[in-house]
């Protein structure tokens, strides 16, 4: 038998095959590094909004009381600082990420008394552009 009538694969059909293979085994690693990546960016997102509702928490548990005399009101921005914090991606250890609580309270009218209290959760992802929680709330007095 001679050698022009046995099958087998050419060296063109061999390259293309790998080159076809590497295509796809890139696309996966690159798929696979994209979902990492957004779950992660996720868990900071949902980390942010917590902390965020916690401080809103803490300036609704701020006493208010226009009642008495004399007046109490403990809800104002004095009482809420800057604060600086770390994202917990509960227990992962590898994305340590600080973030910055800014509380904002501003009087919405006086009679009937009430108040807009914001809170910004101010953060970054890798090296990327500052993305920020904002949680928006009112409140009157003994609320």
């Amino acid at each position: 038998m001679s050698g022009r009538h046995q099958r087998g694969m050419t060296l063109v059909e061999v390259v293309i095959a790998l080159a076809v293979t590497g295509l796809a085994v890139g696309g996966i690693i690159s798929g696979y590094n994209y979902c990492t990546n957004a779950a992660q960016k996720a868990a900071l997102l949902q980390a942010a909004n917590a902390l965020a509702m916690e401080r809103i928490e803490e300036t609704r548990s701020a006493r208010w009381d226009v009642t008495g005399w004399p007046g109490v009101d403990q809800l104002v921005i004095s009482n809420f600082p800057l604060k600086t914090v770390t994202l917990d991606m509960s227990g992962s250890g590898t994305l340590i990420t600080t973030a910055s609580l800014q509380a904002e309270i501003s009087k919405v009218s006086t009679n009937p008394p009430l108040k807009r209290i914001r809170v910004n959760c101010v953060w970054k992802f890798r090296s990327g552009p500052l993305i920020t929680n904002s949680i928006e709330t009112f409140r009157a007095p003994d609320q």
